[in-house]
């Protein structure tokens, strides 16, 4: 009898150290100090990619230095640069593929080398790697945009269309049906509402405006 005593209590107390060992709650805690860790410090073993926009040529030796050595202290090991002009923001001196421009480049080349962080360069300047100055207005990257003149039928017209912008190129003109003509839209102009109780406001409802209306009571 003292012998199974012992046994029974020796399984119990094995059984106790394993259902310890993988209490759940432990187990997350590890979990998340292992990744609150790997965010504050990354190991090398993760790539992490940034892209180094080099804005409309403001650009400068200490300046790629200094972003370098900040990437590295933030666990920034790969950046693609890339360069690209923003209209609203001033041209820097620093003009692209001059000779100072090449220099930089070359600096920013041997920094990152040193430092242990990949460069990759896009192929073009300009969004998307699609720019640069041997491309002519008609090559560049373009969005489509319409405007729109409203006319009474049936009937032929010749009319010069509104400009959607100031340089554009004619796609197609497409002639549609007006299935919201202004005869047959509730208005202030050809329509009174009431209700019942009395409401404020209620011409809210029909000045064609969404950022209005009225407060229906509880």
């Amino acid at each position: 009898m003292k012998l199974k005593l012992m046994m029974l209590l020796a399984v119990i107390s094995i059984m106790h150290l394993i259902g310890c060992n993988q209490d759940p709650h432990v187990n997350r805690t590890q979990l998340s100090q292992k990744l609150e860790r790997g965010f504050v410090t990354p190991p090398d073993s993760i790539q992490t990619s940034v892209y180094w926009y080099w804005i409309s040529d403001n650009i400068s030796r200490e300046g790629v230095v200094n972003d370098l050595h900040a990437m590295k202290k933030a666990g920034i090991n790969r950046a693609f640069i890339g360069n690209i002009g923003i209209d609203n923001l001033p041209y820097g001196k620093i003009k692209m593929f001059s000779e100072e421009w090449w220099k930089i480049m070359h600096l920013a080349l041997k920094t990152a080398t040193e430092l242990d962080i990949e460069i990759g360069i896009f192929n073009s300047p300009g969004w998307s790697q699609s720019g640069g100055p041997w491309i002519k207005p008609e090559q560049s990257m373009r969005y489509l945009a319409s405007s729109e003149l409203k006319v009474m039928g049936p009937r032929q017209i010749t009319q010069q269309l509104p400009k959607p912008s100031e340089q554009f190129q004619d796609v197609k003109v497409i002639a549609i049906p007006n299935m919201m003509r202004d005869e047959l839209m509730l208005t202030h102009n050809n329509a009174v509402i009431e209700s019942t109780p009395r409401l404020a406001n209620l011409a809210r409802l029909t000045d064609n405006d969404p950022l209005t209306g009225v407060n229906l009571p509880e």
